[in-house]
């Protein structure tokens, strides 16, 4: 069975073509091929299929074996797997997601795609329309106690559904304890990805992420996204947002 393993700031992905070919049990496929001791290793798995709807459909797992709405790292590694193979020549398609439609360009250097820009849609606030149990009509910048620690949380789905936490330092911060109290907190029905994040200036923020379903990665491209829409409302921040990820840089 072949695959492909490809990553966005090291935030890494098996890829394989479901166009092409007939793979077993998706969950237990993800389960397997991501696990880093006893399989290939990666944050996810991508199944890139047909699709009525649109030019493809991609079908993502996490490393768990659940199934998020979208992944902006793996849109990107999506869309170069899918021209650098041929299954397209357009330079800005259509992708079927849980997200809805996503629609990716790509930009050539030898005939072959070394960059990717993505439309991440609309950011959603109001939480009629995202998964969080609390009266507040939208909520942002919220203080919420977490063992004993009380953090200012901001809630939305940006593709996915993202707390973002603002901080002074990440000295006292321990992603691997915080990350998943919070994502698994019972505020989130649905669970939520981390972010802990801190301005470094007026275009510059840095940001560690927890995934749920994965664990902390190295980079978050919906993550990201979530970041610069709350530093816009809490900082009035305007222009080009850099998000410093472990991995690189999102721009």
């Amino acid at each position: 069975m072949k695959f492909t393993k490809m990553h966005g700031l090291g935030n890494d992905f098996i890829i394989f073509n479901g166009i092409n070919n007939r793979l077993p049990n998706y969950v237990d496929l993800a389960k397997k091929v991501c696990d880093r001791h006893f399989g290939i290793g990666a944050d996810g798995m991508i199944v890139v299929e047909e699709s009525e709807l649109a030019d493809f459909k991609m079908t993502f797992f996490n490393a768990d074996g659940s199934r998020p709405q979208m992944c902006g790292n793996g849109m990107r590694c999506f869309a170069k797997y899918v021209y650098d193979n041929g299954l397209t020549n357009k330079k800005e398609f259509t992708v079927e997601t849980l997200a809805g439609i996503i629609i990716p360009k790509v930009f050539l250097n030898d005939n072959k795609v070394n960059r990717v820009r993505v439309n991440m849609g609309k950011p959603v606030i109001s939480t009629k329309q995202i998964p969080i149990d609390t009266s507040e009509e939208i909520f942002i910048n919220k203080k919420i106690e977490v063992d004993e620690m009380k953090l200012n949380m901001s809630f939305l789905l940006m593709a996915c559904p993202h707390v973002v936490i603002f901080v002074d330092s990440f000295d006292n911060i321990d992603i691997k304890k915080y990350g998943p109290i919070i994502e698994n907190h019972i505020l989130f029905p649905e669970k939520t990805n981390v972010n802990f994040c801190k301005v470094i200036d007026d275009n510059n923020i840095e940001v560690y992420t927890w995934e749920r379903g994965v664990g902390q990665t190295l980079a978050c491209g919906t993550g990201a996204s979530a970041v610069a829409v709350i530093a816009k409302k809490l900082y009035s921040m305007e222009g080009k947002i850099n998000i410093h990820l472990l991995g690189g840089i999102a721009e």
